[in-house]
């Protein structure tokens, strides 16, 4: 690595507090002389690879038409072969049919650039050997990391437990602490305050293979939000999610009085027949001892990882720091879950592992999450 690299990376700690400066130092220095690879991506690495063969992740929201619905015929081929650019030559060079309304689509979906002639693929796409390199950096980010935020995630899955939410542990340290509080803007930037896509706002890419760990990720129905893995057996309909949400929404967490919302959600573990909320209540804004914890946990996450991806975004050729943070933050988030695994600090409820322990279960991996105002 070059000297003046290193410089520019001990310079921009200046400009972090001292705490986090402080806390983040060491993890600068024990990577900043382990070289970073950059390693050009080979077109025939991936052109031909199935698009069900990627691990595709898409960090957005939309009103109509998500990303993947671009993807249409052999529209993922085309995507493929201009992640070096080229003219439309090339796909024939390459075997690849297509016609102009497939090219427009994909640029109407911003998957696609044009420009005197030559078109490039604005969707990241990581070839076999970047996807395995961008994967040892977020290990490595990740086992340095952890000794700093451990003590306070030790506490926090103790406050867990003495407020009785230690059926919902997994899913709150996971789907609420990983997956949901550190994207706030403030910290790191929510699907909203992405770049526009047209029909879709957020981040859209494609790493050659999946991990290991079983897919798992976080619905979100306004303050309801929910755990999931491609293994869960018991499902809520949306519909029933959503009005739940609305009558959260209208009591703020106090016990629901709605008798038809109630009868609907009736038996998941939701709420009782009273009508009071059986699941954890997360009060962002409200300084108690959780959301404390919370928010400085994910600051000394995010602010770390902001750090490091001034250099590493442009390592990748990821078009801004933003989308770098937001894509290298995933990576980090599967090799903290593990951390949090391998150590035994949290285990998976049976209920996502697709075990038939019934649907009063469902409320294990669900958890409301309410705005507290601040005066």
């Amino acid at each position: 690595m070059e000297s003046g690299l290193i410089f520019r990376r001990i310079l921009i700690l200046k400009t972090l507090t001292d705490k986090v400066r402080n806390k983040i130092l060491f993890i600068v220095l024990s990577a900043v002389f382990f070289p970073l690879v950059v390693l050009s991506q080979e077109t025939d690495s991936i052109v031909g690879r199935p698009y069900k063969s990627f691990d595709t992740i898409a960090f957005c929201s939309y009103q109509k038409f998500h990303p993947s619905q671009y993807l249409t015929d052999n529209n993922w081929d085309i995507l493929c072969a201009f992640v070096e650019p080229g003219k439309t030559v090339k796909l024939d060079s390459l075997g690849i049919p297509y016609n102009r309304s497939q090219l427009r689509l994909l640029e109407i979906g911003d998957l696609l650039s044009y420009e005197n002639g030559i078109y490039k693929t604005i969707m990241p796409i990581f070839g076999k050997t970047e996807t395995q390199t961008i994967r040892r950096q977020s290990k490595e980010f990740a086992d340095s990391i952890f000794p700093i935020i451990e003590p306070e995630l030790m506490q926090l899955i103790t406050d867990f437990d003495k407020a009785g939410y230690a059926k919902q542990t997994y899913s709150l340290i996971f789907s609420y602490l990983l997956d949901t509080y550190i994207w706030d803007n403030e910290r790191l930037a929510s699907p909203m305050n992405c770049e526009n896509h047209g029909s879709w706002t957020g981040a859209y890419w494609a790493m050659y293979d999946s991990r290991s760990h079983v897919k798992i990720g976080t619905n979100g129905f306004g303050p309801i939000h929910q755990n999931w893995t491609d293994d869960l057996g018991y499902w809520l309909k949306s519909n029933k999610l959503i009005a739940f949400a609305k009558e959260v929404n209208k009591t703020h967490g106090r016990p629901i009085e709605n008798k038809d919302v109630i009868n609907a959600i009736d038996g998941w573990g939701l709420i009782n027949q009273d009508g009071k909320i059986l699941i954890p209540i997360m009060r962002v804004g409200s300084n108690d001892k959780i959301d404390v914890l919370c928010k400085s946990i994910t600051t000394q996450l995010s602010e770390a990882v902001k750090f490091y991806c001034h250099s590493w975004s442009a390592e990748h050729n990821i078009a801004s720091e933003k989308l770098g943070q937001i894509i290298f933050y995933h990576e980090v988030m599967w090799d903290l879950l593990d951390i949090l695994e391998s150590k035994g600090m949290i285990s998976m409820p049976p209920i996502l592992k697709g075990e038939e322990v019934g649907k009063e279960h469902f409320g294990d991996i669900c958890f409301i999450v309410l705005e507290e105002n601040q005066d």
